[in-house]
C-alpha cells in the first residue's frame, strides 16, 4: 500500500520545512498544503496544534515527520478495522471481522452486506470484488442488483457474475429495488448460501426521498434476519475531497453504515478525506480498491495508509 498516493506530500513538506522562513510562516505553508489535501480545516488545525505542541525547538525536519506521523496515525485509533495484507494473500474470510465479531463467534454465520454510496463510487465493482474475496475461500456468494434506476445497473453486475460464476438476482430497469431484495433475500436463505451482496442505486446524499428507501431496504432485511445486514458499507471516491464527509453523514442517518471501504485510489487521490470522515464519524475503513481487477482489493491498514500518504 506504500505507492498508493502519487501526490508527492513528503516532497513538498520538505521543501517548506527546509525553508529558511520563520517557524509561524513554515505552519502557515503547511496548513495551507494539508488542506489542498483535501484534510478539513477544523482537522488540520487540531494537527497543527499538536505539531506545535510536540515538535522539538530544533524543528528537523524527520522530527516534524514522526510527530505528524503519529497524529494521522492516532486518528484511526481504537477503530475496528483489519489488517492491511498483500491482495493475494488476503485471509481467509472467516478471520477477517467483517460484522464487528470475534473470529471464532463470527465463522459460520450468514452474512448480508449491503453496499451504498453516491452515483459513480464505484459500488457495483466493489460488490464484485467482495464477491470474489469470499469466494475464493470457499463462500458461496449471491448478488443482488437492487440498482434498477441506471440503465445498466443490473447488467453490469450480472456481467460480473457470468465473469466469476456467481448468480445475480435482479430486475427490469425502474422496478422495485426491494422486491429485487426481497427476492434475493427467498433465495439466500432457502438455497444454503453463506454471503449476500446487495449492490443498492448511487443516489445524491441531499435527495431525501431517495435516502430514506435505504431505511426501506433495511427494513425488508430485517424481516428475513431481526439483526439486520451483517454489514451497511459506504463506497467512497477517494478522488471526490472533501464532499464525501457530507456523503457519509447523511448515508450513516438513513441506513446506518457499519464502515467504509475506499474505492479509486489512483495517482488522483490525496486521502485526506478518508481522514474526515474516521476523525468526526469514528467509522472504520474496511477496504481499499486498488485497481479494476477482481482481486484488486485489500483490507485496510491504518498504518499502511499513512505511510502512503508520507511516503517519498
Amino acid at each position: 500500500m506504500n505507492d498508493l498516493f502519487k501526490t508527492p506530500l513528503k516532497k513538498k513538506l520538505s521543501l517548506i520545512l527546509g525553508s529558511k522562513k520563520a517557524k509561524e510562516e513554515i505552519f502557515e505553508d503547511v496548513e495551507e498544503l494539508l488542506i489542498l489535501s483535501d484534510i478539513s480545516m477544523e482537522l488540520v488545525e487540531q494537527i497543527l496544534a499538536n505539531l506545535r505542541k510536540n515538535s522539538k525547538l530544533t524543528f528537523e525536519k524527520e522530527d516534524f515527520f514522526r510527530v505528524l506521523k503519529e497524529e494521522l496515525k492516532g486518528i484511526f485509533a481504537g477503530l475496528d478495522a483489519p489488517r492491511g495484507a498483500a491482495v493475494d494473500t488476503l485471509l481467509p474470510v472467516d478471520k477477517l471481522k467483517i460484522a464487528g465479531k470475534e473470529p471464532e463467534t463470527d465463522k459460520d454465520e450468514k452474512k448480508i452486506i449491503m453496499l451504498v454510496g453516491v452515483n459513480g463510487s464505484g459500488k457495483t465493482t466493489t460488490a464484485a470484488k467482495l464477491a470474489y474475496l469470499y469466494q475464493s475461500r470457499g463462500k458461496k456468494v449471491l448478488m443482488s442488483a437492487a440498482d434498477t434506476f441506471r440503465a445498466a445497473g443490473s447488467s453490469q453486475l450480472s456481467l460480473w457474475g457470468e465473469r466469476l460464476d456467481i448468480p445475480v438476482i435482479g430486475g427490469e430497469r425502474g422496478a422495485d429495488p426491494g422486491s429485487v431484495v426481497y427476492n434475493s433475500l427467498n433465495s439466500f436463505m432457502t438455497k444454503g448460501y453463506d454471503v449476500l451482496l446487495i449492490d443498492t442505486a448511487g443516489r445524491v446524499q441531499t435527495k431525501e426521498n431517495l435516502m430514506k428507501e435505504l431505511e426501506k431496504l433495511t427494513k425488508i432485511i430485517k424481516k428475513f434476519v431481526p439483526s439486520g445486514p451483517s454489514d451497511t458499507l459506504l463506497v467512497i471516491d477517494a478522488t471526490m475531497g472533501q464532499n464525501t464527509l457530507d456523503q457519509a453523514k447523511r448515508f450513516k442517518t438513513f441506513s446506518g453504515i457499519t464502515g467504509m471501504v475506499l474505492a479509486k485510489v489512483d495517482g488522483t487521490a490525496k486521502g485526506g478525506t478518508v481522514l474526515n470522515i474516521v476523525n468526526e464519524m469514528r467509522i472504520p475503513v474496511k477496504f481499499i480498491g486498488i485497481g479494476e481487477r477482481a482481486k484488486d482489493l485489500a483490507p485496510f491498514s491504518a498504518d499502511e495508509f499513512v505511510d502512503s500518504l508520507l511516503s517519498d
